[in-house]
């Protein structure tokens, strides 16, 4: 109704998959310009949903796009603020943070929107 997602609690159990958060740098190419490096942050446990997919044309090329919720412990007592500047990868597979909520608006848990770009 509405379109509201009603939150659930969340049981550690359903944590079950294991992500890497990653971190965008930019490293001097030598050349008076960058390159683009991920790091990896830190390694947690996650509840991973397909939510929906998508494709597309653009430029004569067919695209896909998958859609994601990711359940995750906050990770500010780690020092490490999820932002959506920030990846991850799960099961060999990339996916971009789209927006991050609050489950229940509380501080213990949150909700990455992620997509996962399929190339052809």
């Amino acid at each position: 109704m509405w379109g509201i997602e009603l939150a659930k609690p969340v049981k550690i159990g359903a944590l079950r998959h294991r992500i890497t958060i990653q971190s965008l740098l930019l490293a001097p190419d030598g050349q008076g310009g960058n390159t683009e490096v991920w790091t990896d942050l830190c390694e947690i446990w996650a509840d991973v949903q397909p939510v929906s997919s998508n494709e597309r044309l653009y430029a004569r090329q067919l695209q896909y796009t998958r859609s994601h919720k990711v359940i995750i412990r906050n990770l500010e007592d780690l020092d490490v603020g999820v932002t959506h500047t920030h990846r991850f990868l799960f099961d060999q597979r990339t996916f971009h943070i789209k927006g991050i909520r609050r489950l229940d608006e509380k501080r213990f848990w949150l909700i990455l929107d992620a997509e996962e770009n399929v190339a052809t």
